[in-house]
């Protein structure tokens, strides 16, 4: 179901306008077990590979909502056009600015693999198990689930970017490199210790619970930190933030995490670390 012609290009981004604008504001960030797609125009692949023009994108959509007013807000359209005039386009900057040395950014110093089930979607988390299966099926996930599903769990077990850029490049069939580099080794794993974004983008179970339906239907509870079943994300959380807190001293958007971590009972952060090691360790067994 991707387009290979311009021909093809226009008529998704026709439906798009006829179908998916009216609600795609409203749940551009959700994630659901059942909709692999949602509201997404699914138009990146045509745009980063030059078969339809940002431009041409963005007049349609405009034009489209213009027409329809009455139905669709004006929320639903802001949220797409800047997307692609706004966010699109400060990723291309940022590539021909600091390329090539970016692509050698580690300022984390994470040095650890990525996980074999990156490859095979073969893991107990749902999130991750649901996110992983549907990129390797589909060659597409959208920018949450790369973000803050398969990125997220990536940057907390301290995976080195180049392993992150290399599944992303490999994986997803809109990765041309000017567009996937900047926002792996940028937005998502803050390798470039904050060129493209003030904090690094990292949760615990919480967000994803908030986000989507995945821990309702998962082994791990979402609720537990370090039990057996306890979500992996929350002591990996905690951890990431414990082991990397001298990055962060001085920067202001992360005070409140470093104030609650200062706070927090000795006892408990030590069990946390000790639960973290284990699937950073192994993070196969899980």
């Amino acid at each position: 179901h991707w387009p290979t012609s311009y021909e093809e290009s226009k008529a998704t981004l026709d439906y798009f306008c006829k179908h998916l604008l009216i609600h795609f504001g409203d749940y551009q960030d959700a994630l659901h077990t059942e909709q692999r797609f949602l509201f997404h125009s699914r138009l990146s692949f045509s745009m980063n590979s030059k078969m339809l023009h940002p431009l041409e994108v963005v007049n349609t959509v405009i034009e489209y909502w213009q027409k329809h007013q009455a139905k669709i807000n004006i929320s639903q359209v802001e949220g797409f056009v800047r997307q692609i005039i706004g966010w699109r386009e400060y990723m291309r900057g940022i590539y021909w600015m600091q390329m090539p040395e970016y692509a050698t950014l580690n300022k984390l110093n994470n040095t650890n693999s990525l996980p074999d089930f990156y490859w095979t979607g073969k893991t107990k988390m749902n999130c991750l198990q649901k996110s992983i299966q549907q990129s390797l099926d589909e060659s597409y996930a959208h920018h949450i689930q790369r973000l803050m599903i398969t990125g997220n769990f990536a940057l907390l077990a301290q995976v080195n970017p180049d392993y992150v850029d290399e599944w992303y490049l490999g994986i997803y069939i809109d990765a041309i490199e000017w567009v996937e580099i900047t926002n792996t080794r940028g937005m998502s794993q803050w390798a470039d210790g904050g060129i493209v974004a003030t904090k690094p983008y990292v949760s615990s179970g919480s967000y994803i619970n908030k986000m989507s339906n995945y821990c309702k239907e998962c082994h791990y509870n979402v609720k537990h930190k370090t039990e057996e079943d306890a979500c992996p994300f929350n002591s990996l959380y905690w951890n990431f933030l414990d082991d990397k807190k001298e990055y962060f001293q001085r920067n202001n958007r992360m005070s409140m995490m470093m104030r609650l971590l200062e706070k927090m009972d000795g006892a408990q952060l030590a069990a946390m670390k000790t639960r973290a090691y284990s699937i950073i360790k192994n993070p196969d067994a899980y």
